[in-house]
């Protein structure tokens, strides 16, 4: 009978099973985020994309972070551009439209955390 890996396992890049599904958690947010905002863009306000984009993520960092687990700078880089993206979607021109950009950031984290294995 095979033996099943406890959760402290180590991956292939030295991660813990538990924290690579918590990077995988939040890459399905992500892109679950994106697609309930796409499929009712008009039923959304144009800020609510990068803001939840950018919560998602800080949500995700300080959870990672509160477990020792190592988080990118580029995670943190998002947040801000995220946030920034909702401020002036929210503040300045509310009719400014994020939804390719939020994109663009939210590919940028997946693809990064794919290639490095660090996010």
């Amino acid at each position: 009978m095979a033996r099943r890996r406890s959760s402290t396992a180590k991956t292939t890049r030295g991660k813990s099973e538990r924290e690579a599904r918590a990077e995988h958690l939040t890459w399905a947010a992500l892109v679950l985020a994106f697609a309930l905002v796409h499929l009712g863009a008009g039923n959304f306000p144009n800020w609510l994309l990068p803001f939840a984009g950018a919560v998602i993520l800080l949500v995700s960092g300080v959870y990672q972070y509160s477990r020792r687990w190592h988080v990118s700078p580029v995670t943190w880089i998002a947040v801000v551009i995220l946030a920034l993206f909702a401020f002036y979607s929210y503040q300045v021109e509310p009719n400014a439209e994020f939804l390719s950009e939020s994109l663009i950031v939210f590919a940028g984290i997946i693809l990064l955390g794919v290639i490095t294995g660090d996010t």
